[in-house]
C-alpha cells in the first residue's frame, strides 16, 4: 500500500500544470493578442479587435517577430493598457526579460475599472525579479496607488533573463489564483470581484517581451481552488 501510494505522488508531480483542476474553467476567448497588429504603440487609444482597444499608459512599446517589447526611458516604468469589458477571467500571457545593470525587472498583470476603483488596481500578480518597492517573488495584491497596498499573497520565487515565462492570473467574484513557473498563490479581496474595463501590463526598467496575451471569460470550477492547494 505504501509503495502505491508513493507511485500516485510521484506520478502526480510529474502532471503538467493543465492536469490540475483550476479556480475556474475558460469560457469564451474575449481577446487574442500575438501584438502584430501595429508596428508600435502610442497613448492614442488603437483598434485590436471588436469590443477592445490599446494604448501605451508610460514607456516605448513597439513590435517584435515574438510580439512586443517594453522600453524605458525615463520616469514610470514601461505599461501598456488593454481597454475592455469582462468580469469573471482568465488572463495569460508569456514574457521574458534581459538583465541590465542598474534596472529592475519585473513583469505585472492587473485588471480593474477606473470608474468604480480609481486611483488603483482592483488585482494585480507580480512576477518580480528585483524590483525593491515588492517582495522579490510571486504575489497576489490589490494595490490603492495613494493608498496602501494590500498584499493578498505571496510566494517565493526566482526568474532567470533571456527565458520565456507564462503569467497567469484567474479571477472569479472574490478569489484570485495566479501561477507562473510552477509556483501557484491564491487569494481574496472584496473588490477583485468588481466589473473590470481594464488590463494593464506593466514590466520593469530592463528591456521586456511579451507575447500570446489571451483573455477569456471564466467559469467557476467549484472544487478547483481546493485541489490548487492541495497539489504536492
Amino acid at each position: 500500500m505504501k509503495t502505491a501510494f508513493c507511485a500516485l505522488v510521484a506520478l502526480a508531480s510529474l502532471l503538467p500544470v493543465d492536469a490540475w483542476a483550476q479556480l475556474a474553467r475558460r469560457g469564451a476567448l474575449l481577446l487574442q493578442e500575438d501584438f502584430q497588429r501595429h508596428a508600435t504603440y502610442t497613448k492614442e487609444r488603437l483598434p485590436v479587435q471588436p469590443g477592445w482597444q490599446v494604448r501605451v499608459a508610460h514607456g516605448l512599446w513597439s513590435r517584435t517577430p515574438d510580439g512586443v517589447r517594453s522600453t524605458w526611458e525615463k520616469g514610470h516604468s514601461p505599461v501598456l493598457v488593454y481597454e475592455g469589458e469582462f468580469n469573471d477571467v482568465i488572463i495569460e500571457v508569456d514574457f521574458r526579460f534581459q538583465a541590465v545593470p542598474g534596472q529592475w525587472a519585473a513583469c505585472r498583470v492587473s485588471a480593474t475599472n477606473p470608474v468604480l476603483f480609481p486611483r488603483g488596481y482592483a488585482a494585480s500578480v507580480w512576477a518580480n525579479v528585483d524590483f525593491k518597492s515588492r517582495g522579490r517573488g510571486f504575489l497576489i495584491e490589490n494595490d490603492v496607488w495613494d493608498g496602501p497596498i494590500t498584499r493578498v499573497a505571496y510566494k517565493k520565487a526566482d526568474y532567470v533573463p533571456d527565458t520565456w515565462y507564462t503569467l497567469r492570473l484567474e479571477l472569479v467574484g472574490n478569489q484570485a489564483v495566479a501561477e507562473c513557473n510552477g509556483i501557484r498563490a491564491t487569494g481574496t479581496h472584496d473588490v477583485f470581484g468588481i466589473p473590470k474595463t481594464t488590463i494593464w501590463l506593466a514590466t520593469g526598467q530592463s528591456p521586456h517581451d511579451l507575447r500570446n496575451l489571451r483573455v477569456y471569460a471564466a467559469e467557476r470550477n467549484p472544487d478547483g481552488a481546493q485541489k490548487a492547494e492541495t497539489k504536492p
